[in-house]
């Protein structure tokens, strides 16, 4: 009897041992969606023109390049404008979404008649939304627009304080002028008292399309009202100097908690201004970079979030993502290497091909993973940021596109507009066409008719709601 006593509790201890080595088994359910992606980007604010070869690396995703898919520029209040169409230019060209930010309105449209602080005054708003609409005119290809940065701090640059009722003012009156899906309130701390008020009133929030937020100072949460009322979240500026491996996990983590609290996009702060910025002139990557890479690479505008167990052990965080691949990217914060097993629900991966920034790796490829029986085991580097990538089974569905006869309803539908997306098949964002369901059923072909023929990953989306993805055909007519 001892001696199966002892046999018991030495299996017992066995089992505890091999459990805490792994901790829990991170299970990835791969048809459990939750929000779209729109991507990772970095901004070009009071920085001038980049060159060619800076902006290959930024926006292209080949080899030696960042694969960024968003550009945030500022709109200057001199209309001094040519840079920022320049560097907007070059993003679009690799399929880049363009945010367009104001730091503060013109001079002559504020209380203070300064481009620092004041306020924009009430009899300026008409001239305001067409001010922005003007630059969304001469860039052309301006995909959101914000109507302030930071309204809620004071400083001794470029800026505008902006109140709560103010922007419900604007937003119920004017906003919709600009022609452009706006984005607000961008406050500095992830302040959403800005704009609780805008989105709890029905006129100004169909007004709204994006709510951009920042995080200094802040603490990460999900923001369930701009959600409900089915607007996009996007983190829209952040930065840090250093350029260690414990800064880029601090980076990496706050990257990954955005994408598991619903946002659709991170924007970091500099591309190239030297400080936080992720390349340098010479077009070579810092580490702080390479992390963003780690997301931007491989999680491609189009892609969705899908349920993955949050913190499997200790100090090691997940979160997951399918698209045209899976991916999971893991940030382990401990000294030492972890071991991890992963698990596929509702769909198969037959391998994963591994990438790892660590304190002596930038971005490295660390080989293929066979996938055994749905799960797989990978050890993660001690303070590390490492994405997994397999193409699932479960992938797009193929269709041809329908005759010009055939129409889709758009009955029920979560609150916000209509839009059908497309994108090329490795992830760049292609077209966007809005929809007023209000008209009644709507004929894709008609939609669309302007698209090029190929192949393509179509999205319809209401709001923050993906209503369908699969790939379509866009024939020759």
């Amino acid at each position: 009897m001892k001696k199966r006593t002892w046999f018991l509790s030495g299996f017992v201890a066995l089992c505890s041992l091999l459990s805490s080595a792994h901790g829990q088994a991170a299970t990835v359910n791969l048809t459990s969606m939750k929000q779209a992606i729109d991507g990772f980007g970095a901004s070009t604010a009071f920085d001038a023109q980049l060159t060619q070869a800076q902006a290959d690396v930024a926006f292209g995703n080949a080899s030696g390049q960042l694969g960024l898919s968003i550009l945030r520029v500022r709109i200057d209040p001199t209309k001094a404008w040519a840079n920022e169409k320049a560097n907007a230019q070059k993003a679009k060209a690799h399929g880049a979404m363009i945010l367009a930010t104001p730091w503060t309105p013109p001079a002559s449209m504020k209380t203070n008649n300064n481009t620092v602080g004041g306020e924009l005054q009430t009899s300026s708003y008409a001239a305001y939304a067409a001010y922005l609409k003007s630059f969304c005119d001469t860039l052309g290809i301006v995909d959101v627009i914000s109507l302030q940065n930071e309204p809620n701090i004071t400083v001794t640059y470029e800026s505008c304080t902006w109140s709560a009722a103010q922007f419900l003012t604007f937003c119920q009156s004017n906003a919709s002028s600009i022609g452009k899906p706006v984005m607000m309130p961008e406050t500095y701390n992830f302040d959403i008292s800005y704009s609780d008020p805008s989105l709890n009133d029905a006129t100004a929030a169909a007004n709204i399309a994006y709510i951009g937020l920042h995080l200094y100072g802040a603490t990460m949460k999900t923001y369930t009202n701009a959600l409900n009322k089915g607007k996009k979240l996007w983190m829209t500026e952040y930065y840090l100097n250093p350029d260690d491996i414990g800064t880029c996990l601090t980076i990496g983590k706050q990257v990954l908690d955005c994408m598991y609290n619903s946002m659709s996009a991170y924007v970091w702060w500099y591309l190239r201004m030297p400080g936080c910025n992720i390349i340098n002139t010479d077009g070579s990557i810092l580490k702080k970079g390479y992390t963003l890479a780690q997301f931007s690479k491989f999680i491609r505008p189009g892609y969705h979030r899908v349920d993955a167990t949050y913190q499997p052990q200790t100090n090691v965080s997940v979160v997951a993502f399918t698209g045209a691949q899976t991916v999971i990217v893991v940030v382990n914060q401990n000294t030492a290497s972890k071991s991890q097993v992963f698990t596929f629900q509702n769909g198969t991966v037959a391998s994963v091909a591994k990438y790892t920034t660590s304190g002596s790796k930038n971005l490295s490829s660390d080989g293929n993973t066979t996938v055994s029986s749905n799960s797989f085991t990978a050890t993660l580097d001690a303070q590390s940021i490492t994405t997994f990538v397999g193409t699932p089974s479960t992938a797009i569905s193929q269709s041809p596109m329908p005759s010009s006869s055939a129409t889709m309803q758009f009955n029920a539908l979560p609150p916000g507009n209509v839009s059908l997306v497309l994108y090329t098949l490795n992830g760049q964002r292609y077209a966007e066409k809005l929809i007023n369901p209000r008209l009644g059923p709507v004929s894709l072909q008609s939609a669309l008719r302007d698209i090029a023929p190929g192949a393509y990953i179509l999205q319809i989306l209401a709001g923050n709601k993906t209503i369908e993805t699969r790939k379509w055909s866009v024939l020759s007519e």
